[in-house]
């Protein structure tokens, strides 16, 4: 055989990768002599419903059962005549029947005839009926009588992908086993044993990749991991399978995250179109984006955790090192934005679409973030550097200095509440998601714009667009936005929407005494840092 699905297909209980429950309740049935007359297994392809079901027939035939203590409490012997008749497919009492190609009335009729004769060499007579859901309505119909009163001697097992298509009176007269995907552990340890049989040497990270495209499915690893022995190397790298299946390498894959929670648009979308040009297949490589963030944000909320990282060295300390410098709400973001990605890529005719309008949404996203950083900092060092300037210009004439004085004595005085102005900003990602259902169209205005400091009794909003200040500034939009506000953080004041250009004009100056403590926390919140 030239497949390994086929090559190490399993033929005992104990072989079967996950599904530990359904192995374990078919085994008990067994043991205590409770067979069942119709079962339903259902699940996604390649993850061990048709290879269960043969194991179960040798099973329940065997002459020579062997009994173990534990989960898996019997076990085919696989030496015994019916035994080795059903794994050399040498008896009729054992029928596969493939649905696709039996759909018909007739065919059923075909086997409801020879049902009723005895099995010629085994204990039960066993039907098979893969992928059952491609059956007609008809012969679901003449199937169900069947089912209902089946001789003694039979079992049917039906086998399918699609439950939803079967009717529910074959349902309900079946055992029903739901099976579940494979995990990524559970596949790399059943391609281990494979390569060890295999007398082939491939890395962990190999491997992985592996078990990431493969999506739950241990027939679809197996088939890659064919695909990639085929190469005949002395052993098999994570380069040569990223190379095979039109992935990225690691290096990439961290060069893209670290541009992405920077915001660098340009370079992100010129990284995207080189990635198509050299033939990467973009959905594989959205796969593996979505997992160095899941593992990036697992290293964010629990650092501790103890698991073998599939990363380089290198590329290990890069991930710690992003973890600490980026915060939890743009790590959620990402991972939505890019599994919605992925979702659309499948059904998307231009291939690179998809992963660029995560891309550039997620830079849009990150943008008002970063304004608001600005504007604290501008806030902080606008001051000082007049301070500096007064100080250290000496040959100022008097005349001057006295201008200068009366100007400053005469700007309207400014009271600022820096207490009630870090308790807005704590709560400002709330303020606008408790906005969105009472008004989308001001939720919309809002994520553009950004809290910008308090003068006296009116708290001030910045934004960068004048169709976004003349709609928030309606009336009943401030009302809105003051009395949630207000609700959410008892802090009660008047709302205008300013531009850039007037935060001077106005004097906002959240540079009050507390101000060093209002800018700490607010660039700890943003996580961002002071650039001298």
């Amino acid at each position: 055989m030239s497949t390994l699905y086929q090559k190490h297909r399993p033929t005992l209980f104990s072989e079967i990768s996950g599904q530990s429950f359904i192995v374990q309740t078919l085994c008990n049935s067994i043991k205590n002599n409770r067979i069942g007359q119709a079962y339903l297994f259902t699940g996604s392809r390649g993850i061990g419903k048709t290879t269960l079901a043969r194991i179960f027939s040798k099973a329940v035939n065997c002459l020579q059962p062997v009994k173990k203590t534990g989960k898996i409490s019997i076990e085919p012997c696989n030496k015994c005549a019916n035994c080795k008749a059903i794994m050399e497919n040498k008896t009729l009492d054992i029928n596969e029947i493939d649905a696709a190609s039996h759909t018909g009335v007739e065919n059923i009729r075909q086997l409801k005839e020879n049902i009723n004769l005895t099995p010629s060499l085994l204990r039960y007579k066993i039907y098979i009926i893969d992928e059952v859901h491609m059956l007609s309505i008809g012969a679901f119909n003449a199937l169900l009588k069947t089912l209902e009163e089946p001789p003694k001697h039979a079992i049917f097992i039906l086998a399918t992908t699609e439950l939803h298509k079967i009717p529910e009176t074959i349902v309900s007269r079946c055992q029903r086993f739901n099976f579940n995907r494979l995990t990524h552990e559970q596949i790399i340890k059943r391609l281990q044993q494979i390569t060890k049989k295999e007398k082939v040497e491939i890395d962990d990270l190999a491997l992985e990749i592996i078990a990431i495209e493969a999506e739950g499915g241990m027939r679809d690893a197996e088939s890659i991991l064919n695909q990639i022995i085929a190469l005949e190397d002395k052993k098999i790298t994570g380069e040569e399978v990223s190379q095979i299946l039109g992935t990225s390498s690691q290096s990439h894959i961290f060069n893209f995250i670290e541009k992405l929670l920077k915001g660098d648009i340009k370079s992100l979308l010129k990284q995207i179109e080189e990635l198509q040009n050299e033939g990467i297949y973009l959905v594989n490589f959205n796969k593996t984006i979505l997992t160095a963030l899941r593992s990036l944000i697992i290293h964010k909320i629990s650092p501790d955790i103890k698991k073998k990282s599939i990363f380089s060295p290198e590329n290990t300390k890069k991930l710690n090192l992003l973890a600490k410098e980026n915060n939890l709400q743009d790590l959620i973001k990402s991972i939505d934005l890019f599994q919605k990605s992925l979702v659309d890529s499948k059904n998307n005719p231009i291939p690179q679409l998809s992963i660029e309008l995560a891309v550039i949404e997620y830079c849009l996203y990150k943008k008002p973030q970063e304004k608001l950083k600005e504007t604290i900092v501008k806030k902080k060092s606008t001051p000082e550097k007049k301070e500096i300037k007064i100080k250290t210009k000496k040959n100022i004439s008097e005349k001057s200095n006295l201008e200068i004085k009366n100007r400053s004595n005469n700007k309207p005085t400014s009271k600022s509440n820096s207490k009630d102005f870090q308790t807005i900003l704590n709560n400002w990602t709330k303020i606008l998601e408790t906005i969105n259902p009472l008004s989308p169209s001001i939720h919309a205005c809002l994520k553009s714009c950004a809290p910008a400091g308090i003068v006296n009794d009116t708290f001030y909003i910045k934004t960068n667009y004048s169709f976004h200040k003349k709609k928030l500034n309606e009336n009943q939009n401030k009302l809105t936005i003051i009395k949630i506000v207000d609700k959410l953080t008892q802090c009660k004041f008047k709302i205008e929407i300013i531009t850039e250009d007037q935060i001077e004009e106005l004097g906002i100056n959240i540079n009050s005494s507390n101000s060093k403590d209002v800018l700490n926390n607010a660039l700890q919140m943003m996580g961002g840092k002071m650039i001298e």
